[in-house]
């Protein structure tokens, strides 16, 4: 009890705190503006000219390396429609290329082929048993996979015979049972979207906080309402916007006491906490801006508006170009004698081709 009544409360002067706090701000705002300063040179004026020079001065070598990556790119499109019709019709390789294949030179007679799975023989039963799709199953791995079902792992062959199932016995009994889920989808997306509406209907209502802070904002930050056209406030005011949208009461008080900083107007509104929460975004600010400068400066081009082209630079541009450009055509070549290989298919039906030669 004695301890209590000895307690005495304390008047803090804040003006001191205030301007140091202010001080600090203040610094930080300059790095901030001078890191910006350095990174709109690189972006603005480095890269397209050192862009330009590169054009000019190995554009034989940029074209071959364009056209390498379209190769590339075309021989990706084919090696992913092969595998997909390889997974669709469970074919092998050379069977899946060549129906790619017919695809592409027949547009027209392949849009006139029904779609889904290919319709059974005409000798084939029209259902199966469960121990009739097995047996296929394990006959299809042994194959087709080059495994032994029984070695296979409970969990992959459980998996595997699903997708199995789901690709070869699709029926169209199975067919309503589909539309039956879309309609369910459809049932459950709507009743979301009211969902969704009452929820927007009530958050119509704004918290007056938010609203008192947005009018102070609008005051001192609106374009219409500012003649120095400062880029600074531009973003700012944006940040406003949207702070407003989302109804963040702490981002608008952080964005008042930011505003009342660069203006020189701190009055009681603005807290030692928010000063504090404003200096610690300037410090992060300016901590990602110098980090991205240091990654800039390995760049070739960094400070090439001013310094320009040097026989150093061109030597190893020329050598990473070239190196890449010898990557890329592995690449190719590794893609093309994928697809060579595909298109003369196994041991034997290159046997059988040579004999009918």
């Amino acid at each position: 009890m004695r301890a209590a009544q000895d307690r005495h409360v304390v008047v803090v002067d804040q003006v001191p705190l205030r301007r140091s706090l202010a001080a600090e701000c203040a610094a930080a705002m300059a790095c901030l503006e001078e890191a910006r300063l350095g990174w709109h040179k690189f972006e603005r004026q480095d890269k397209p000219a050192f862009v330009r020079w590169r054009a000019r001065e190995f554009g034989a070598l940029l074209s071959q390396a364009r056209d390498v990556e379209t190769a590339i790119r075309d021989a990706q499109t084919l090696i992913h429609e092969v595998e997909m019709e390889m997974r669709r019709g469970f074919q092998n390789a050379y069977g899946a290329y060549q129906r790619v294949m017919f695809r592409r030179q027949n547009p027209a007679e392949a849009a006139a082929e029904p779609a889904g799975p290919a319709a059974p023989s005409p000798g084939a039963p029209e259902r199966l048993s469960d121990f009739e799709k097995e047996a296929l199953f394990q006959e299809w791995v042994q194959r087709f996979l080059g495994t032994n079902p029984d070695k296979m792992d409970d969990d992959a062959y459980a998996t595997t015979f699903a997708v199995f199932k789901s690709h070869m016995f699709f029926g169209p009994r199975e067919e309503p049972l589909v539309a039956e889920v879309n309609g369910e989808e459809e049932k459950g997306r709507s009743a979301k979207e009211e969902e969704t509406g009452k929820e927007e209907e009530e958050l119509v209502t704004v918290d007056p906080r938010v609203k008192e802070l947005y009018r102070k904002l609008v005051r001192r930050l609106h374009p219409d309402l500012r003649a120095d056209g400062s880029a600074e406030v531009s973003s700012l005011w944006h940040e406003v916007q949207e702070a407003y949208a989302a109804g963040d009461v702490a981002r608008l008080e952080i964005l008042l006491a930011l505003g009342n900083i660069q203006s020189n107007r701190l009055d009681d509104e603005t807290t030692l906490s928010q000063m504090r929460s404003v200096l610690a975004e300037l410090n992060r600010s300016v901590r990602a801006l110098e980090k991205s400068l240091r990654e800039a400066e390995s760049e070739d081009a960094w400070n090439f508006a001013r310094s320009g082209a040097t026989d150093e630079l061109r030597c190893r541009v020329e050598r990473q170009l070239n190196m890449d450009l010898a990557a890329r055509m592995r690449r190719r070549d590794l893609l093309v004698s994928t697809i060579a290989e595909w298109a003369r298919g196994p041991v034997a039906n290159r046997k059988v081709a040579t004999l009918f030669r």
